[in-house]
């Protein structure tokens, strides 16, 4: 899991709930430090924040899912803001799925394994 989060706190919390769930995790505190992580690590799902300084989830993940070694990686919208139609904005943007912050560890680690049952499953091939 990449997480993408310009709270250091939250962040780091994030990611040691991750990694105690048994998963690779990296952190990014920025757009940029995400770039650059992807550059040798390919996470299956990636948790980004939308308010980051500089350039906002949204143009990151476009810019990210544009990334052919990306191809296969489930976005997770993650925010602050409680803004009506922000959930229909994260989908618009490419996210598979939006969260409000506080958000419960139960709920990431749910996001988890939904996400990797979902990579687990072999998709149907044409004429099988």
């Amino acid at each position: 899991m990449l997480i993408v989060e310009d709270d250091f706190d939250t962040a780091e919390l994030l990611c040691i709930l991750v990694q105690e769930a048994g998963h690779e995790c990296q952190v990014a505190l920025n757009a940029q430090e995400a770039r650059a992580i992807t550059e040798g690590f390919k996470p299956e799902v990636a948790l980004v924040d939308i308010g980051l300084p500089g350039e906002d989830g949204y143009r990151l993940v476009h810019t990210l899912k544009a990334d052919p070694s990306l191809v296969g990686c489930r976005f997770v919208a993650l925010t602050g803001y409680q803004v009506t139609g922000m959930p229909e904005l994260s989908r618009d943007a490419g996210f598979e799925a939006h969260l409000t912050k506080p958000v419960s560890s139960e709920l990431v680690l749910a996001i988890l394994d939904e996400c990797a049952a979902d990579l687990a499953t072999p998709t149907a091939q044409p004429g099988t």
